[in-house]
């Protein structure tokens, strides 16, 4: 019976180290974090745009989806970056709060203030929420 305590006393032990030894996110990155915030300000930039015409921005709000995507796919390379890619799914897909905004001011032409606003806080928050993931991410001793 003792044998037995002990085996699963070491057992126990044993697991407990290897679930605390495995990581279940990624570390800090400062380049993912310049992507993400300089993103959010170009963003929010372009999305004040929208009380004029759509097509007179079309050039811009092609560049910010570059951008956008460089961003995620800079973090879609990154091991155990889940949390961070869906949060730029919810952000940047065309069903996501950034693509419905850009589809609705495609549609209409322009968009009013009080709208855009709006939308803007939204934006912002699913930014900052990309942005708080990563630094509040480990920092190594060379991304410190």
């Amino acid at each position: 019976m003792q044998i037995h305590r002990i085996k699963s006393a070491t057992l126990l032990l044993l697991c407990l180290s290897f679930t605390t030894a495995c990581s279940t996110i990624s570390t800090y990155d400062q380049a993912a974090y310049e992507h993400a915030t300089n993103a959010k300000v170009d963003t929010l930039a372009l999305m004040s745009k929208a009380t004029g015409s759509y097509s007179d921005h079309s050039k811009d709000i092609a560049a910010l989806n570059l951008e956008l995507d460089k961003a995620y796919e800079y973090d879609k390379g990154r091991p155990l970056n889940h949390y961070t890619i869906e949060s730029w799914n919810t952000l940047r897909d065309p069903n996501g709060i950034l693509g419905r905004f850009l589809t609705s001011w495609e549609k209409s032409g322009t968009l009013g203030s009080v709208i855009i606003a709006d939308k803007k806080a939204h934006v912002s928050r699913e930014f900052d929420d990309i942005i708080g993931l990563e630094s509040g991410k480990i920092k190594t001793p060379q991304a410190q």
